[in-house]
């Protein structure tokens, strides 16, 4: 083989050695670039044959890289539950402070001093002071009631403009992918910046809502919401919306109406949405917050409780006598109009006085303080027409603290696993196409090692063209 055939064989050898360096070069650059999975160089052997001509060496390949999309999907499937888990976790945190578990504050502690005053003056049922703190703590449950509202007014005020956001997140990072979409159907090619971006923006997806990516065979990609609704396909997008209305005739006027995510034809897809950000928010909008405050088709557990403690109260103070012999005026007012306005309206009747509570039992037989004792035992008591649901009030006021405890402590228990799983998965998609420092140091010092030998092969070449040019001269 002559010299010159040896010069352009160790000159495609240096050219791949140089492609090589780069690519080593261009891991390291972007090692800590989200979404990036490193590339491996390929050096391709060519055919030596030199009867016919082909004079072997080397040259360099397409770049392989190493990203698994098995590995990716598990990622953003981890990524979306604990998404979804830490946003009902936060949502939820402004609800558990209403209902307070040591019964210092809010509803539970209002509830228990009333039930406390009413036994006080059970005791001395004649006692103005006795009766003024009779309405004195009505009042303080009444105020309880509608702080108690307000709050949960305001946490779903908050969780529906982060539904709103969230979706609006979702079209804009859709919008990414059909961009990337047109860049391929307009062979402009794909490199290891669009494919890291178009991951990058994939897995941000997932965080926001249980997305299904499908790599298709000319390239592009189809984004589908909970693995039906379309979000992106080929150039074309399927912008989400949110929005708020009821399905069916309200059975409560007035009533905070559900939310809904809708496709681009104006389609209900709300059940397609599990996991990540909006699933989260969906569940602690549509059920946890619904079942506390009621809304066009149910009371809500407040509402339930405000309306059991007035009706029981004002019915034991109606059949009651008041000092004059009148008969009792009711202690409490609400607006009946609607099952979910009760705890948001509930207030002590204006008319009522001290003087005109009803502590006396007209039986038979006669007992001066038979209702102001009904009243003291209202809370424990077991008689159907006291209870809810079967329990008694303080019975059902307790169950619906531990109902939000527990599902605190649930979001916040799946937020910790999902942590882990995250974290899991993240850790095995690196060790398979994350890039490491250590192995493209080894890495570029066997290329410069090669890059070397081929420089001082073409050296050796280059003196012997010499001394045969001078020989011939």
């Amino acid at each position: 083989m002559s010299l010159f055939a040896n010069l352009n064989t160790s000159a495609n050898a240096l050219r791949a050695f140089e492609q090589s360096l780069e690519i080593a070069q261009n891991n390291i650059s972007n090692s800590s670039t989200a979404g990036y999975a490193k590339q491996v160089p390929t050096l391709d052997a060519l055919p030596f044959q030199p009867q016919t001509g082909l004079i072997g060496g080397v040259r360099a390949g397409d770049p392989q890289s190493t990203r698994n999309e098995y590995l990716e999907q598990s990622v953003r499937y981890q990524t979306g539950q604990l998404a979804n888990f830490r946003a009902q976790t936060q949502a939820l945190g402004g609800v558990e402070p209403i209902f307070d578990v040591t019964g210092q504050t809010g509803i539970v502690a209002a509830l228990n001093s009333l039930f406390q005053s009413f036994s006080a003056w059970s005791v001395n049922p004649d006692s103005a002071e006795s009766r003024q703190d009779v309405l004195s703590k009505a009042q303080d449950l009444g105020a309880s009631f509608q702080q108690a509202m307000a709050a949960l007014s305001s946490v779903t005020s908050n969780v529906s403009n982060n539904i709103d956001s969230t979706v609006s997140q979702i079209n804009t990072l859709a919008a990414q992918v059909r961009d990337y979409n047109l860049q391929v159907n307009q062979g402009r090619g794909v490199d290891a910046g669009m494919d890291a971006h178009l991951h990058d923006t994939l897995e941000t997806l997932s965080g926001l809502a249980g997305i299904t990516a499908r790599f298709e065979s000319d390239g592009s990609v189809t984004l589908l919401l909970g693995g039906q609704t379309p979000l992106v396909i080929g150039a074309r997008q399927y912008s989400l919306k949110s929005s708020y209305f009821n399905t069916a005739i309200p059975v409560n006027p007035n009533a905070t109406p559900a939310t809904h995510i809708l496709d681009a034809s104006g389609q209900d897809v709300t059940g397609n949405v599990a996991g990540g950000t909006l699933g989260g928010l969906l569940t602690v909008r549509n059920t946890v917050l619904p079942a506390l405050q009621g809304d066009s088709q149910q009371a809500g557990a407040l509402n339930q409780l405000a309306k059991k403690v007035a009706d029981r109260v004002n019915q034991l103070l109606g059949s009651g006598l008041d000092p004059a012999g009148n008969p009792g005026l009711p202690l409490f007012t609400y607006d009946a109009s609607s099952g979910a306005n009760t705890a948001r309206t509930l207030a002590i009747n204006p008319n009522i006085t001290g003087d005109t509570l009803a502590a006396l039992d007209p039986g038979p037989p006669q007992v001066a303080n038979g209702i102001a004792l009904s009243l003291a035992g209202l809370g424990d008591s077991q008689a159907p027409a006291d209870t809810i649901g079967g329990k008694s009030i303080l019975d059902f006021l307790n169950g619906q603290t531990q109902i939000i405890g527990q599902q605190v402590a649930d979001a916040t228990a799946g937020q910790t696993v999902a942590q882990q799983s995250v974290a899991q998965a993240q850790a095995l998609r690196t060790q398979v196409s994350g890039v490491s420092l250590n192995e493209e140091a080894v890495r570029v010092m066997e290329l410069q090692r090669g890059y070397q030998a081929i420089s001082k092969m073409i050296s050796v070449i280059d003196g012997l063209t010499d001394t045969l040019l001078n020989m011939v001269t």
